[in-house]
Parts: C-alpha cells; structure tokens; sequence
C-alpha cells in the first residue's frame, strides 16, 4: 500500500513587498496509513508552514504533496476546500468552538458542509463524543467546560467526516500537565482504532506519544526517528 501522504523537496517561500522570507527549504518525507507521527521544531522552525501545506491550508512554492496518490498541488481552491473537509480532521490550539454552541451542536456543524444526510448527523456526532468519553456533557457550552474537556470536544468534531488523517496544531499548548495527558492520551486511543496522525508541538512529553518523531529547523527536515521508548513516564507528576 502506498504512503497515505508524500511530500517531496517542498519548498515555501512567502513575499512581503520587497522582503522575501523561505519557511520550508527542501522538505521530504512520507507518512504511512495508521501512523502516529509528531513534528517537532522551535518557534520558526517551519513546522506550523509545514502543517499547513499538509492540511491543504496552504500551498507550497514547488515541490511534489501527494495526498492518497492524488497531487494535492494541482488542485484549485475550490477542490482543496473540498478535499480538505473530507478528508482531514483539525484540532487547534485554540480549541475554536462556537461559544454559544452546545457540545452536541459543536461537533455536527462540519456534516453541515458534507453530503451527509442531515437525518444522520446527530448519531455520527454521538458516536464521535463517544469515542472521547464526552457523552455527559452534550447540552453545555464551552464555558461550562474545562479546557481538556473543550479539546476533547474538538477532537470529536474532527472525527465526524471520517478523515483519513487527523491533524492536531499544538494540541496541548493551552493546558495543564494533567490535562495535557489526557488528551494525548485520547489521541493516542484514537490511534489504536487505526487513525493516522499527525501531530505539530513543541513539548517533548506530546511528542513521545507518538511512533515516530521529525524534527524541522530552519525549514529543514533534521531528523526523523522511530520513537522505541515509552510513553507515559514522559507525564509523571
């Protein structure tokens, strides 16, 4: 089976005026289908330009993205808007729930811009926050929630259009170390149901969650390794 994603010699250069700044200078690897990767990189790295060309939010300069045997690089806008809703799942940061949207709502507002049937979208919802252990919390907002609690959220939403490849931007950058854990550690159950992932942080104990670990500085691919270690010790209180 090929690669579900291969990029090849990606290269991002952005132009301000007369200030031209490279992001990505050469960038190759593959991700396999059911993966668990973490890329890794300080700030300015190029590790958030990079996810955004892999979650089809950006494009890069040259270069080769196959998506699923599919050259992402041809596609329009419109088509990468397409391609993009159906078949990668976000989890931000910054949560980014709709603040006066219960759980339940949240989570079914991507099938609003699918082709699913409308009479579907509440059981596919349910199945989703089931799968993070959020089924008791459906008809409260964000604000009644805590912040592992709105991440977990979050991830649900990004299930609900059955995306071949989840992609999480910093997924704990906003918690505490407790519930930091425990949503890597439903990322990490979401793995095991055979999800592929990919996940961009800059905090080692999110990355050893993971299989496989690429570390990108000065928009360079330095290192790519399997991680053998274990997982959990990295959270020790």
């Amino acid at each position: 089976m090929p690669p579900i994603i291969e990029i090849k010699n990606v290269k991002k250069t952005y132009h301000n005026e007369e200030v031209e700044t490279t992001a990505l200078r050469g960038v190759s690897f593959s991700v396999e289908t059911g993966e668990f990767l973490s890329i890794m990189g300080p700030s300015g790295s190029g590790k958030s330009t990079l996810l955004h060309i892999l979650g089809l939010l950006d494009q890069p300069s040259s270069g080769t993205y196959l998506f699923g045997g599919q050259d992402t690089t041809k596609f329009n806008e419109i088509e990468r808007a397409h391609f993009r809703n159906k078949e990668i799942g976000f989890i931000f940061q910054s949560f980014h729930l709709l603040s006066r949207t219960t759980v339940l709502e949240n989570v079914i507002l991507p099938l609003q811009y699918s082709k699913v049937p409308k009479s579907d979208h509440e059981k596919i919802a349910l199945e989703a926050l089931e799968k993070v252990n959020m089924t008791k919390r459906l008809k409260h907002v964000p604000s009644q929630l805590s912040g592992g609690e709105k991440q977990r959220v979050a991830i649900a939403r990004a299930l609900v259009n059955k995306p071949r490849v989840i992609m999480a931007d910093e997924p704990t950058g906003n918690l505490d170390s407790v519930s930091g854990k425990a949503v890597m550690e439903t990322i990490e159950n979401l793995h095991k149901m055979g999800h592929t992932i990919i996940v961009i942080t800059h905090e080692t104990p999110a990355a050893r969650y993971s299989q496989r670990i690429i570390r990108v500085q000065d928009g360079l691919l330095v290192n790519d390794e399997r991680n053998e270690e274990g997982i959990h010790k990295f959270y020790e209180k």
